[in-house]
């Protein structure tokens, strides 16, 4: 699923349900679930103007049969 641009992103419910996390120079926006601590959606470092969401969270949309999941070494991320 590709980035979604901040302008058509809309939380529709559950903000109330909703923890940021940020570090660093606290440009990325980090968003969990403060019951289940699922990861919900983020604002993009690289790109603030963008939100990467967990395909998970929305309703209506299957996983693709063809997602896989790569590794990220978080020491060395730009």
């Amino acid at each position: 699923m590709k980035p979604v641009p901040v302008a058509d992103f809309a939380l529709l419910a559950g903000a109330e349900h909703l923890s940021l996390y940020q570090w660093n120079k606290r440009i990325a926006e980090h968003f969990f679930c403060a019951n289940c601590g699922v990861y919900t959606h983020h604002r993009r470092r690289r790109d603030p103007g963008q939100y990467s969401i967990n395909i998970e969270c929305l309703d209506d949309q299957p996983m693709p049969e063809s997602a896989s999941i790569g590794w990220v070494n978080g020491l060395e991320h730009e």
